[in-house]
């Protein structure tokens, strides 16, 4: 993996491309809108950056004040999949939480506990169900897994089957399988990963027992919980209750304990509600209004049916509101992800940051809200009141006003992204021109590479939701939104969904002309195709990535392009075409000051030299890439220096020399948890310690190169690790194991040569080199 800055520049300065379209688009919008305020806008985009980077500076004039600690979320994540936080005050469902949380046997079950709570919306399921994941943490050592299935949200919002159990899987640091793509290939993944452990699952909003099977794990010590509107049919739960409304003593008492809570003893707006209300849900709702205006009129008989009672408290609570109160439920129920921030909610209300932080509040205590301990100042909302203020908005949003709204989360969103990944991808700081034709300020840093990924796994269900609506739309911004986000993705191993938006943008492109647009998801396409060893249609897509960008004239582009060309043509043995690919690498960089990126074409023209032969040249080409990795500070860029140093020397038979150099790699590959190069730096000191004669030390290196490849299902490693043990084997006279090893290489060299991989006698074929997987 290269990862360095120069790499992310050439990705910004192709995404950066064309702000004269951006700049006729945002004029035709604000023709449009006539609302539109671009200093609101820029101003809005640095103050999310603000957010994620956790530092503040000062705002451009007219941009708006940010009242929130920005680095409060980074400090408060904690696993990537825990629950949402509950309300404050329950009551009604005492006996339905001790059913939940009593002790279950496990003498005739061959699976987890299945738990399953049931009930029309508004009954409290999801509120139980924390209280009851909250209450059996202790009886689950290896963790709380709390997942939104989001099934009745909108269709860009639910969450698939792949996305769910990815999700899953890294919530465990299961390292991605790029071979395992598809639901039940990624079952067997989950269950393997979850034998034996003691852990509960959360599943909430459910729809069938078809979408929850594949998410069960496989210990009988394991517990899921499941919320669902309905029984789940072929689904046999242990343990299943169904929440029914509230008798009137119940809402009553739920009534009275809010009010309490809030300061009030008024008994008569407690027996009003009681005798209106007996959905939690619309209860809480009218209690909360009353408490935060004592005044409030609440009617004394019953009102509209159960089934209606969520319409008759949202109209009342909504006729308490402000009009920018309004417009801000309205704006936010049109949002397709899940955790609601001040910044989303400014970018589409079109407010400042200041107001927007004061009106989510005031939803907030009207019961309309619900504050979520996931983020800092973030809120959900409940799906009956999302479906409730959407009917709302139907009547008063023109279409044109919500595709503005759209447009400016697509552009702030992107932006989000892009200074998170930036982060992650590389420590530099790196200032660029944003496709609306405004200068920001440079983009600042979160408060390291591991907050910012925090912040990524965080939030990736909601980008990926607004990605996906970003392509419903057919908005210009879906090919640049979908282009940060992949390195992400393809580092976390959603490759069904980078392959899914990827094509659906590229169609896109195509349609509107767009080549640049075309070039990016090719591009991209590609990196994938390279990750899942697919190296001929890798190649293809590259080629075809490299016209486009010729086309249109983007160098940086090119540069990328011929940078995978370069690793591409090695990887398949044509050592010719893979220098002329990296000799127009080195050029670019030469010509500019991006240090990391001309340490990565030194580095790369030192493994081609290595691979040919040209041992003094390689020498050179990598000491001078290592003094600019040191100097940039890029530690796997480093790593990749000291290692292919290490193999340089092996080959002269320095070994002394080659095994001080593959330490220090191995070392920074270890800080760094690369698994796929730690694989093979133990591979290269298999090789050198059985050069050294310390046959025990080169037999541990190569079992460990071989577990590592196994683990993450990197073939070549694998291969190598077979090939260095049978030689070991060889060695030691143990001509079984010997073979044994060497049938295991040449499957895996097979299997690499069916997808286009270099077959056995490529010349030092299992040389990573420097590649882009993520």
């Amino acid at each position: 993996m290269t990862g360095g800055s120069g790499a992310r520049r050439g990705r910004l300065v192709i995404v950066a491309l064309g702000p004269t379209a951006g700049m006729i688009a945002g004029g035709l919008t604000n023709l449009l809108t006539m609302t539109w305020n671009w200093w609101l806008f820029g101003g809005l985009v640095l103050m999310t950056i603000l957010v994620s980077a956790g530092t503040l500076i000062a705002l451009p004039r007219g941009g708006p004040p940010h009242p929130v600690t920005p680095q409060a979320e980074d400090q408060e994540a904690g696993a990537l999949l825990q629950p949402p936080s509950g309300t404050r005050v329950f009551i009604g469902r005492s006996r339905e939480l001790r059913r939940l949380t009593a002790p279950a046997s496990t003498e005739s079950r061959l699976g987890p506990l299945i738990l399953v709570i049931t009930g029309m919306p508004g009954t409290g399921k999801t509120e139980l169900a924390i209280r009851a994941a909250h209450a059996l943490t202790a009886r689950y050592p290896d963790g709380l897994f709390w997942l939104g299935l989001r099934t009745y949200a909108a269709a860009e919002s639910r969450m698939t089957g792949t996305e769910a159990l990815r999700t899953l899987l890294n919530a465990l640091d299961v390292p991605p399988n790029p071979n395992a793509t598809t639901v039940n290939a990624l079952s067997r993944e989950w269950r393997a990963a979850t034998m034996g452990k003691k852990m509960l699952i959360v599943l909430d909003d459910a729809d069938s027992a078809e979408q929850i099977r594949p998410l069960l794990p496989a210990a009988e010590e394991a517990a899921v919980l499941v919320t669902t509107r309905h029984v789940l049919i072929g689904l046999d739960p242990d343990q299943s209750m169904t929440l029914t409304p509230f008798t009137r003593a119940q809402a009553a008492g739920l009534a009275g304990a809010i009010l309490r809570r809030a300061g009030l003893h008024d008994p008569q707006a407690v027996a009003a509600i009681a005798a209106a209300f007996r959905l939690p849900l619309a209860i809480r709702q009218m209690s909360d209004l009353k408490a935060a205006n004592p005044t409030q009129h609440i009617p004394t008989s019953p009102g509209e049916k159960i089934s209606d009672e969520t319409a008759a408290a949202f109209a009342r609570s909504l006729a308490a509101l402000t009009k920018a109160a309004r417009l801000v439920l309205r704006r936010v129920a049109h949002y397709p992800g899940s955790l609601i921030t001040a910044p989303i909610a400014a970018v589409l209300a079109d407010q400042q940051i200041s107001k927007a932080t004061t009106l989510l509040a005031t939803l907030y205590q009207r019961g309309l809200l619900i504050a979520d301990n996931r983020t800092s100042g973030g809120y959900r909302i409940h799906d009956a009141v999302r479906a409730a203020a959407l009917i709302e908005s139907d009547k008063r949003d023109s279409s044109r006003h919500l595709a503005a709204a759209d447009e400016r989360l697509f552009r702030y969103t992107r932006s989000a992204i892009g200074a998170a990944v930036l982060m992650v991808d590389s420590n530099a700081l790196i200032a660029c021109i944003e496709a609306d034709g405004h200068h920001l300020a440079s983009l600042l840093q979160h408060e390291s590479d591991v907050a910012a990924l925090r912040w990524l796994d965080r939030h990736h269900p909601d980008l990926l939701a607004v990605a996906r609506r970003c392509l419903s739309a057919r908005s210009p911004e879906a090919w640049r939104l979908i282009y940060q986000l992949e390195f992400y993705q393809r580092m976390r191993g959603f490759y069904t969904e980078i392959i899914e938006l990827h094509s659906q943008a590229l169609s896109l492109t195509q349609h509107t002309g767009d080549s640049l647009g075309q070039g990016a998801m090719h591009h991209n396409l590609g990196l994938v195709d390279m990750r899942t060893s697919n190296y001929q249609a890798a190649l293809t897509r590259f080629q075809t990535a490299l016209a486009l960008y010729e086309q249109v004239g983007s160098r940086a582009g090119q540069a990328e392009i011929h940078h995978e060309l370069c690793n591409v043509n090695k990887w398949l043995g044509d050592l010719a075409q893979a220098r002329a690919h990296a000799t127009f690498c080195f050029e670019v960089a030469s010509s500019g000051e991006d240090l990391v990126e001309l340490a990565f074409a030194h580095a790369t023209l030192g493994i081609l030299d290595r691979l040919e032969g040209s041992y003094t040249a390689a020498r050179e080409h990598l000491t001078r890439a290592m003094k600019l990795f040191e100097q940039a500070g890029q530690r796997r860029g480093l790593g990749i220096c000291h290692r292919q140093l290490g193999m340089l020397d092996e080959r002269l038979s320095r070994y002394h020399d080659a095994r001080a150099h593959l330490d220090h790699a191995l070392s920074l590959f270890q800080e760094l948890g690369d698994l796929m190069n730690q694989a093979d730096a133990h591979h290269n000191l298999a090789v050198v310690h059985r050069g050294l004669g310390s046959l025990v030390t080169a037999h541990e290196h190569a079992t460990t190169a071989l577990a590592l490849a196994s683990q993450i299902n990197h073939f070549q490693g694998q291969a190598d690790a077979h090939t260095e043990l049978a030689q070991l084997a060889q060695a030691t006279g143990d001509h079984t194991a010997a073979r044994a090893h060497l049938h295991h290489a040449r499957d895996l060299h097979r299997r690499l040569h069916q997808h286009g991989g270099p077959g056995p006698d490529v010349l030092d074929a299992g040389d990573p080199a420097v590649r882009r997987d993520g």
